[in-house]
């Protein structure tokens, strides 16, 4: 195998490889989506307020902490500041992507980010259990974002 590069050459790989070894029965696939979903929110770690979409509210917690001159709360705070990916990784991807080339395509699409307040992102992973997905989950979890949600 060539030497990989980059970040997303080396998350293509693994995800290519994990894929494999899920079609294979080889790794459950719960463990396979965990690693991946915990590799891809490692890469927006402390990167909410770069995030180029933002709910309405998220939106109210950078106005109003910013104008009091406080840091934006963190982690214990229903007003922390998360990162929620648009489209979950779900088993689908591991039958569907088989090859990093595959992988590689698809993570644009796996990164892209809204930033959300922690109280919206618990309303959100509701949703997604419930088998929303994509854009259309902020409208059924009744999270208004800052632009329109693209398409």
């Amino acid at each position: 195998m060539t030497e990989l590069t980059t970040k997303d050459e080396r998350l293509a790989a693994l995800a290519a490889a994990l894929a494999r070894a899920t079609r294979e029965g080889d790794v459950a696939v719960a463990d396979a989506t965990r690693v991946l979903r915990h590799e891809l929110r490692r890469r927006n770690t402390k990167k909410a307020l770069l995030a180029p979409t933002r709910s309405q509210a998220a939106q109210e917690v950078i106005d109003r902490y910013t104008a009091e001159g406080r840091p934006i709360p963190t982690n214990n705070s229903p007003e922390a500041l998360h990162c929620d990916h648009v489209v979950a990784l779900t088993p689908k991807h591991l039958q569907r992507l088989e090859s990093q080339a595959d992988w590689l395509a698809a993570l644009p699409q796996l990164d892209e980010v809204v930033c959300v307040t922690a109280t919206e992102n618990y309303v959100l992973e509701q949703a997604e259990r419930r088998g929303a997905n994509g854009w259309e989950k902020y409208a059924v979890a009744a999270v208004d974002l800052t632009k329109p949600a693209p398409g």
